[in-house]
């Protein structure tokens, strides 16, 4: 049977995950699209499902896997759905998922390189990034106050259930996060004009925690002059600069090619 009602308690709860104020309180984000509750299911980060009437097998599956983690599957008519979902044509199934618990200490413990976002404003930037650092292999991304909410709907979206393979740790400030990260013998790699090595010359060895900065302005200026290392990427063509997804991607995968070679 279907659920038909747009304010049906449960509906209005999930629909309320699209505010941040309530993720926080609730500890809970929606995850929307077939693939990103594939891997909330997968990863058994998912509460609960709401979904229209099931047509296709991979849904079909998804579902059953779900149910025998007793995750609640709530059949609602499209309605419902639009009233839950954060796009206009809902893909027909949308999960309730718990926020990761991820600390610092953790992150740092496993030695793998990391990515830190400073005041990266986007979320189609932020959630692009955390699927280029799964893809890398990166051990975890840390984004500083002042980024996006990498549980708002289109950074989930984004990061095409990257999310659900990446510890991610949100709201740290950059002066903690510089004291511990030398604490770990982690050295910070920032991507700038001033000072910087060509990318592709550089020492990009030991633990590295790359640093990317805010669209419009860069990194802070604190974590400018905490920097270890300073790499620019040359660039052949007359382009003023690269959007700071790609160039995380650029550095982050040039790193991984040295550790490859």
């Amino acid at each position: 049977m279907e659920l038909s009602a747009v304010n049906n308690p449960q509906v209005k709860a999930a629909a309320e995950l699209k505010q941040k104020k309530h993720r926080q309180q609730q500890g809970l984000f929606l995850a929307e699209g077939l693939r990103t509750v594939e891997e909330a299911v997968a990863y058994k980060a998912a509460q609960a499902i709401f979904y229209t009437a099931v047509e296709d097998e991979r849904t079909r599956a998804v579902l059953e896997q779900a149910a025998a983690q007793n995750v609640k599957l709530v059949c609602v008519t499209e309605q419902v759905l639009k009233k839950i979902a954060d796009t206009e044509t809902p893909q027909g199934v949308i999960a309730v998922c718990k926020m990761q618990k991820v600390s610092l200490e953790g992150l740092m413990g496993s030695g793998k390189m990391l990515l830190v976002l400073d005041r990266v404003g986007d979320p189609g930037n932020v959630g692009t990034m955390l699927r280029t650092a799964d893809a890398a292999g990166i051990g975890g991304v840390v984004l500083l106050k002042g980024c996006v909410d990498i549980y708002a709907p289109k950074t989930v979206r984004s990061s095409m259930g990257s999310l659900f393979h990446v510890p991610v740790l949100s709201g740290m400030d950059e002066n903690e996060f510089i004291m511990c990260a030398q604490r770990a013998g982690y050295e910070l790699l920032v991507t700038c004009l001033d000072g910087a090595d060509n990318l592709y010359k550089a020492d990009l060895s030991g633990r590295l925690a790359f640093v990317m900065g805010n669209e419009a302005n860069g990194v802070s200026d604190t974590l400018l002059q905490a920097a270890d290392k300073r790499v620019y990427i040359p660039m052949a063509g007359k382009a003023e600069s690269l959007n700071v997804a790609m160039a995380a991607g650029i550095v982050m995968f040039e790193a991984l090619r040295r550790k490859m070679l």
